[in-house]
């Protein structure tokens, strides 16, 4: 037996068995790599969080430049002698983006929607350059074939020709249409049209309750635009 020091504690004897399968003592850098995954997956969560909340806010300011066309379209409607009908199909038409899934027609859905296809992009001759696909972007050839898009774009004109909203109804309609609404705040004068048109738009963001007390939200837009009609018509208030 070795001594060594003022206490005599033995050098190079070798730990006792249960001390060496115990492990290693707490802190040391296993403990530590758990810990580290743990808050890993707390910053992931967080920032997913972050990024869910930053989407919904971008398709609520997409979902109001929609409504501020569909103002601007409806002023213009009201400027050039449409009646309060008209002024509301066409405000409705123009904020088909933000009405949610189509109802009205129904689309079968064996006849599907058809994926673009490099030979939609392209001639199918052939050549594949940038200039080419840039020139079919210019003309406007690059929309997606879509059975159910050919139909509802058949269906508007069909929409805003119908007398009133029980035949409109059943020639074109969405799910969230009824929370359009067209408002004619056009003065006593009526020298400046103003058109307001509202949605209480839908928030459809999974975890949109973290930011927001509510399902939906309220979007206001007005519009207005010189007044030109009583040059020619006689508004006769229907």
């Amino acid at each position: 037996m070795i001594f060594t020091g003022r206490n005599n504690s033995p050098v190079g004897r070798p730990l006792p068995v249960h001390n060496r399968l115990a492990g290693p003592p707490s802190g040391t850098p296993n403990s530590k790599a758990g810990q580290s995954i743990l808050e890993s997956c707390f910053a992931i969560c967080l920032i997913c969080l972050v990024f869910t909340g930053i989407f919904q806010i971008s398709q609520i300011y997409a979902a109001r430049e929609i409504l501020c066309h569909a103002s601007a379209r409806a002023a213009r409607a009201k400027t050039v002698g449409f009646n309060h009908w008209m002024v509301e199909k066409v405000a409705r038409v123009a904020s088909i983006p933000n009405a949610g899934p189509i109802i009205t027609p129904i689309i079968d859905p064996d006849l599907g929607i058809q994926r673009v296809t490099q030979d939609h992009l392209f001639p199918a001759s052939g050549q594949r350059t940038p200039g080419l696909f840039w020139m079919r972007v210019l003309r406007g050839n690059l929309r997606q074939p879509s059975t159910q898009v050919d139909i509802e774009i058949a269906s508007m004109p069909q929409y805003l020709w119908s007398p009133d909203s029980h035949t409109a109804k059943h020639v074109l309609d969405y799910k969230d249409w009824d929370r359009v609404k067209m408002d004619d705040l056009t003065d006593s004068s009526g020298d400046i049209a103003k058109i307001k048109v509202s949605q209480r738009y839908p928030l459809k963001i999974r975890a949109h309750r973290t930011f927001y007390a509510s399902d939906d939200i309220n979007i206001s837009i007005d519009s207005s635009l010189e007044n030109h009609y009583p040059l020619y018509l006689d508004d006769e208030g229907w």
